[in-house]
């Protein structure tokens, strides 16, 4: 699916969906402002993404859902990606691409961020005419996405430390459990990951804020967004990295209880070997016993 948002002079948003390249171009003439997103794209719109952005290898990037740490130059359009984080049972990662080009925006995604760009487009409508001065600006729009997402991204910071204080009492009830090593590297695997996504967001916003990024205006609006997003982003990594020490006091916890179980074992095998000697001593004895009095009968 492909969904077309043009403003025009007036700041009227149109929002229709778009089948073809011909359409496409006929809507960009007419508009001001352009922002085109394909959601899942099939073949055919692919082709009309192609014929937007003349790069064929490009294709092959949103296959492997590849992230790229910095903005990258595809045809004449500035490409950005954007990394958004689901954590159920496990951490799972999905890509917004960006496509800059003077007053057009392409984003190219899955359905499973369907969620964060509507919200983003529900921002951009409330305030056309009163961004930048009355002009809306495709840096407001980019603004709006990395929000969104990093909104996002933080609500899975709290999942995965939501899920490491639980393991963190499951440890204290139980140290001996053994099913609780492999959750803790999973979750430092989790965490991982995690950091490099938002390290990476974090970088790519501070770009853009110090106006590296020539194609996106660094208006007032903009860079308050992404100051915010900075800020917000900073306060997660450093709260990640002290439960990820959480995490190492929970190892060294099973590594007490392992060297408890050791000791507990030592002291049954000894118990059992005293056990076993008094029984031998007292088998022993009988024998002895046993021979003295036969040897008195022959006698």
């Amino acid at each position: 699916m492909i969904w077309m948002y043009t403003v025009t002079g007036v700041n009227e948003i149109l929002a229709r969906d778009v089948a073809s390249l011909e359409e496409v171009e006929t809507l960009r003439r007419e508009a001001d402002l352009v922002w085109m997103d394909f959601v899942e794209p099939d073949k055919n719109e692919l082709e009309v993404f192609a014929g937007l952005v003349k790069e064929d290898k490009i294709l092959e990037d949103f296959k492997v859902q590849k992230i790229f740490q910095q903005p990258e130059r595809v045809d004449d359009y500035v490409l950005l990606s954007i990394p958004h984080v689901v954590f159920e049972e496990r951490l799972e990662k999905y890509l917004i691409y960006l496509f800059v080009k003077e007053k057009t925006l392409l984003t190219v995604r899955g359905r499973d961020s369907s969620k964060l760009v509507k919200r983003a487009t529900k921002t951009f409508r409330d305030c056309i005419g009163r961004a930048s001065g009355g002009n809306i600006s495709l840096s407001f729009i980019v603004g709006r996405l990395f929000h969104e997402v990093t909104n996002a991204n933080l609500d899975v910071v709290m999942a995965l430390i939501e899920s490491i204080d639980k393991l963190e009492q499951k440890a204290l009830a139980n140290p001996a459990d053994r099913s609780i090593i492999r959750s803790v590297f999973q979750l430092k695997r989790e965490i991982s990951t995690l950091e490099r996504i938002l390290w990476s967001q974090r970088e790519l916003m501070l770009s853009i804020r110090e106006g590296l990024v020539l194609e996106i205006e660094t208006t007032d609006e903009i860079r308050e967004t992404l100051d915010h997003a900075i800020s917000n982003i900073s306060r997660e990594l450093s709260l990640i990295d002290s439960h990820n020490n959480a995490l190492e006091s929970i190892l060294s916890l099973q590594d007490l209880g392992l060297i408890h179980r050791v000791e507990r074992n030592l002291i049954y095998l000894t118990l059992m070997a005293l056990i076993v000697s008094v029984i031998l001593i007292l088998l022993e004895i009988d024998i002895l016993s046993l021979l003295q009095t036969y040897s008195r009968m022959i006698h």
